[in-house]
């Protein structure tokens, strides 16, 4: 189970954002987006902050807040976390965004995150260590895997999920994503990808995105050609997923079925 072992820094944090009555987990969403953020080896510490404070600023867009507003509910659910060399690291708890104030909770906890994954992102260690990067392992499939894994723990019940998968590289463990792909389209999942740049490669790394990670009706890629663009292609792809959730949709409650992997 996901929950047990999660830092106690973390359950900390979802108890700090838990205002609203425990009849909220009981709550119909009208998509669950789960971001999954690359901070491997290849990524320099400067362009991590970039990441963050991109999806920071993309919440918080009234862009973005409007496509919300938009839906049957008017909330979605949205969860975050890093993922590097099979370790994995959360950032957001699985919240509501139904209001500007959630969203701001929401960019708060983006901000704020930094340090190592064994003493939590949100430990202010600026100057730790990490040996966790020092390998440039770029496992998308394992990225891919936990993220059907936080998909099917979600409280909020919803037609649409969309898995997000920024990354600047292809997958280069093992026999790569595509079996993991495959899973999350057979659960029902749509996986999106975000290829970031800053290398001279982003076209192969797009291309390869579309054949090997993309999945599910309506799925794309979309790239952010230099770190300093991510906000903009960060709320490009949430306005885009959200624009594919249909306003007509029977109202949902109580928790989705969690996904079992096929042996």
């Amino acid at each position: 189970m996901i929950l047990c072992a999660m830092p106690f820094w973390f359950l900390m944090i979802v108890l700090s954002l838990s205002d609203r009555p425990a009849a909220a987990q009981e709550l119909a969403s009208d998509a669950n987006l789960i971001t999954a953020i690359d901070v491997s080896g290849s990524i320099e510490a400067a362009d991590e902050r970039l990441e963050l404070e991109g999806m920071a600023r993309a919440v918080v867009d009234p862009r973005f807040l409007h496509a919300i507003e938009r839906g049957r509910h008017g909330r979605i659910g949205f969860i975050a976390f890093t993922w590097a060399n099979g370790e994995f690291v959360p950032l957001v708890p699985w919240t509501l965004i139904g209001s500007k104030t959630d969203a701001e909770q929401v960019a708060e906890l983006l901000r704020t995150a930094h340090g190592m994954p064994m003493l939590g992102y949100a430990i202010p260690r600026p100057s730790a260590v990490r040996s966790w990067r020092r390998g440039r392992a770029t496992d998308v499939s394992a990225a891919i895997e936990r993220a059907i894994e936080v998909g099917a723990a979600a409280p909020f019940a919803s037609h649409r999920s969309v898995i997000n998968i920024c990354a600047n590289g292809i997958d280069n463990v093992g026999a790569g994503p595509d079996a993991m792909r495959d899973w999350a389209s057979d659960q029902g999942l749509i996986v999106n990808g975000l290829v970031l740049g800053h290398r001279g490669d982003a076209d192969q790394i797009a291309a390869y995105f579309r054949e090997h990670v993309q999945a599910g009706p309506g799925s794309f890629v979309i790239e952010a050609r230099a770190y300093e663009d991510i906000a903009d292609a960060m709320l490009a792809k949430f306005v885009i997923e959200l624009a594919a959730v249909s306003a007509s949709q029977p109202a949902l409650s109580g928790r989705p079925p969690r996904a079992e992997r096929a042996s």
